[in-house]
């Protein structure tokens, strides 16, 4: 299992465990992310687990993305499952991606999508503590990785309209997950 399976796997169960957590008020609820609700959180994390599913079985992105229905943590489960088990082949992570994220982006590895997507999941799993109002707290080896994701692109792609909005500025003596999300822009 590669390093970015690994965390991946570990971001898609810290996701989970929000969900199990969290009452169905929860996605109605303004959330961290301007203009979001609990909603679209969760139907933005369904759609990551979904693109993976996509990429990892046909090597191209699925042509619908997922909606909140009547059970929402039933229909987590099952596309997990899917997702998970589609990555657990030979050869899946060394597939081509084509063009996730557009062709300015170009194709990469699965196993290169699923790091970022990975990365991707930690905020937005405290983006859905936060708006259930459940326990925040991210996993420190979660919080290290997708930090140095995300300082691993270029600002202009970073802080680009649809991504993080500017950094803010940690108070001293912030922690390691504070200063994470100060850095894609949440206010803690």
């Amino acid at each position: 299992m590669s390093d970015n399976l690994r965390l991946y796997t570990s971001a898609v169960y810290a996701f989970e465990h929000v969900l199990k957590q969290a009452k169905p008020t929860a996605f109605t609820r303004k959330a961290p992310c301007v203009g979001w609700t609990g909603k679209d959180v969760y139907e933005h994390a369904l759609g990551n687990l979904a693109m993976i599913k996509s990429f990892a079985t046909k090597g191209v992105g699925p042509k619908s993305t997922p909606k909140l229905g009547d059970d929402a943590l039933a229909a987590w489960i099952k596309l997990r499952e899917q997702t998970l088990e589609a990555l657990d082949h030979d050869h899946v992570l060394q597939s081509t991606a084509k063009n996730p994220f557009g062709p300015e982006m170009g194709s990469m590895p699965v196993d290169v999508l699923v790091g970022f997507m990975g990365a991707d999941l930690v905020p937005h799993t405290w983006d859905m503590a936060r708006t259930a109002k459940v326990d925040e707290r991210l996993d420190a080896t979660l919080v290290k990785s997708a930090l140095a994701a995300w300082k691993s692109l270029p600002p202009e792609v970073l802080r680009m309209q649809g991504m993080m909005g500017p950094a803010v500025k940690p108070a001293a003596g912030a922690d390691a997950q504070t200063k994470m999300l100060n850095f894609l822009g949440r206010a803690v």
